[in-house]
């Protein structure tokens, strides 16, 4: 607890994990996270969920798997990065980057840019992750630790049981879960409640919803016998999550927001060694402005879109939210980054504009941390 309480107030990012580019490098935004990083601190965490049973662990690791995670790779999966960025605006191939000691290809999406580890790590992120969702618990029953689309099945007391839970979080608020006993068994059943969570509800059977306790595990202990439906619901309410210089950063329950940027995406090194398509490399270049500030005295207003193939990408964010900011004119790109972070609150003369939010892990360049707007500014 000391050691993560630590990292997060040197280092923390507010995807949940810390920087590192090769090295710790502090809580700019523009600091690099390694992909290694993302993919070893949830394994961590499903390790200690396991040893610790503190729900906390759960809500991290839903953090930086539903952010970091996907964000790290193009939405197919093909291509990677070394280092991501939380205010990334521009991938490419520069000498004069500010990382501790990684190299000039550091950030573009690639099939192993700058070293090879990450390209043996990004295919274990989900299957870690799709393997600790459900848990044995000491009372002998079962424990949802984390929540995706999944489906365990296993022995409880002797006895066949089945649970399936059919949800599109974390873009949506309802979790439906089915359990399934083979014969009549009694065992209690744990739901993780995250601590973002205010009025969460669930509802056993059919019966009248009751309020579950956020940042705790709901116990659920009955005789399961046949199928019995259990609806879950986790409100999700969107906030404004201070950050260094006096930025904000969007987040609505485990999700965090990024402005939505335009994308040029160039193929380069063609002619090396398995870099024939779809497994090629990418520098990615933004098509529209990314320096805006937040005015955080207006709505933001999240709207649901349909959930497709492939929800983490720009073109399929199951979410979009509305918000309005200010062009800064005098924050720019400084060595194919963007420069630091205006101290907030700022003033602009430019005009009020609306700006496209979508999910953290739906980007491949954003603006996830912003200087904030004088009221009324």
């Amino acid at each position: 607890y000391d050691i993560i309480a630590k990292l997060d107030r040197y280092h923390g990012m507010v995807t949940g994990v810390f920087s590192g580019d090769e090295c710790l490098a502090g809580l700019s935004p523009t600091q690099g996270t390694e992909l290694c990083a993302v993919v070893e601190y949830a394994y961590s965490l499903e390790h200690l969920l396991a040893l610790l049973g503190d729900p906390a662990f759960g809500d991290r690791l839903e953090k930086i798997v539903f952010n970091a995670l996907p964000a790290t790779f193009s939405p197919d999966m093909w291509a990677h990065q070394y280092d991501q960025q939380v205010n990334q605006v521009e991938c490419s191939i520069r000498p004069d980057r500010t990382w501790n000691t990684n190299g000039p290809e550091s950030n573009i999406f690639g099939v192993e840019p700058n070293y090879g580890c990450c390209t043996a790590n990004l295919s274990q992120g989900w299957p870690k992750f799709a393997a600790h969702l459900w848990m044995a618990t000491q009372d002998r029953g079962l424990a949802a630790v984390a929540y995706a689309p999944s489906r365990v099945e296993t022995t409880v007391q002797g006895q066949a049981v089945s649970v399936a839970l059919d949800t599109d979080y974390p873009f949506r608020e309802t979790l439906r879960f089915r359990v399934t006993a083979a014969a009549a068994v009694r065992f209690p059943l744990h739901l993780r409640i995250p601590a973002w969570a205010q009025g969460a509800e669930v509802r056993v059977a059919g019966e009248k919803a009751t309020l579950a306790q956020p940042g705790s595990f709901l116990r659920i202990e009955r005789e399961w016998t046949g199928m019995t439906d259990i609806v879950l619901h986790l409100p999700m309410r969107p906030a404004l999550v201070p950050r260094p210089r006096g930025s904000v950063a969007v987040e609505r329950g485990p999700l965090v927001y990024a402005l939505r940027i335009g994308e040029d995406w160039r193929r380069v090194h063609a002619d090396k060694p398995y870099r024939e398509l779809p497994h090629a490399d990418w520098e990615v270049y933004s098509t529209t402005p990314w320096n805006y500030a937040l005015a955080s005295d207006r709505e933001i207003a999240f709207i649901e879109q349909p959930m497709g193939p492939q929800p983490f990408s720009p073109e399929g964010a199951p979410v979009v939210a509305t918000a309005h900011g200010r062009r800064l004119s005098a924050w720019e790109m400084v060595n194919g980054s963007a420069g630091e972070l205006p101290a907030g609150p700022v003033t602009s003369d430019e005009p009020l504009e609306p700006l496209t939010l979508i999910p953290y892990g739906c980007t491949n360049l954003r603006i996830a941390e912003f200087p904030i707007l004088e009221s009324n500014a």
